[in-house]
């Protein structure tokens, strides 16, 4: 049960920044000039940048691992579009973990 680590990792920092990301959209907007989130609007303006090259990343290895373990397109897609979705790309991840667990389970055979 070797589950890809790259994928693992790469999906768990997605997951963050985009919770990260999704904040500081918000604290942007609500707080004033004074504030953290204001302050740092370039630190963030690069992690926001960061996270969007990550997340193609995670895009690429999700098709990779669909392929090689002969995943749905559904199943494929579901877990590109449920990765968009704070919290919700951890279960994600969890999922395809799974998924990639069974295939290589003895009891799946030969692929």
């Amino acid at each position: 049960m070797n589950v890809p680590v790259a994928y693992k990792v790469l999906a768990w920092i997605v997951g963050c920044s985009t919770i990260f990301v999704c904040v500081a959209a918000v604290m942007l907007r609500v707080t004033d000039e004074l504030s953290w989130w204001n302050q740092n609007k370039d630190l963030i303006l690069v992690i926001d940048q960061a996270h969007g090259f990550l997340f193609m990343g995670v895009l690429v290895l999700v098709f990779v691992l669909s392929r090689r373990y002969s995943w749905e397109p559904v199943f494929m897609l579901s877990t590109m579009l449920l990765a968009t979705i704070p919290f919700v790309s951890f279960w994600a991840e969890r999922r395809a973990t799974h998924a990639i667990q069974r295939a290589e389970s003895p009891a799946a055979g030969p692929r």
